[in-house]
């Protein structure tokens, strides 16, 4: 039982940032409501794949450095004209897309919750709730990105600087490059990701003007 509570609670604080996300590219595509739940049931089923798989995912080499790009891919896609992301896409690329973000935004809760039980049953009972609350309040987020559009300016900052210490994180890249150049890069990148945003929101804001 405290082994099943730790992984409750574990995942429900560590997975906020994932449903900010993930909300956030569902109000940027535009999916519609019966569309948004069969991609959050989706999602809770991959979070166990993914636990059941962590093993040999570990174990692949540059992992680290492959998802740092999709992270910063991400930001980046974050903090572009609006305008230029309104595109019409299919809902299996947006479905993809959204599954890559929440795989490498919570690789270091999967990694985790694998390790303090053997028995993926014993996992799921306690992951599950936790995505399950944390998705079903997700909606709450909309207003409040539609408020605060520094929020996802803000966010995208963030995740850029996970992407640079998602890096340091690969075996051995401690050797070419001193840990406490890592976390400077870090600051830069968050830096230079919400001056582009602040940028390009302000410029969208002159032009509506």
């Amino acid at each position: 039982m405290q082994n099943w509570f730790i992984i409750f609670i574990y995942n429900l604080l560590t997975n906020v940032d994932n449903a900010i996300m993930i909300q956030n590219s569902l109000n940027r595509f535009s999916v519609r409501s019966k569309f948004r739940v069969y991609l959050l049931v989706l999602l809770c089923v991959l979070r166990i794949v993914y636990i059941a798989c962590v093993q040999s995912w570990s174990k692949v080499p540059y992992i680290n450095i492959a998802t740092a790009i999709i992270m910063f891919a991400f930001a980046v896609r974050m903090v572009m004209p609006k305008k230029e992301m309104r595109r019409h896409f299919s809902l299996l690329w947006i479905f993809t897309s959204i599954a890559a973000l929440d795989l490498v935004m919570g690789i270091d809760s999967i990694l985790l919750s694998a390790r303090l039980s053997g028995n993926v049953v014993f996992i799921a009972t306690g992951v599950l709730p936790a995505l399950f609350l944390l998705f079903f309040f997700s909606y709450k987020m909309e207003e409040f990105l539609s408020k605060m559009p520094w929020l996802e300016i803000a966010i995208a900052g963030l995740l850029a600087q996970l992407a640079v210490l998602q890096i340091k994180k690969e075996p051995g890249i401690l050797q070419l490059l001193q840990e406490e150049w890592f976390d400077l890069m870090g600051i830069l990148v968050m830096c230079l990701i919400c001056g582009v945003g602040w940028f390009n929101f302000w410029r969208s804001r002159s032009h509506q003007l």
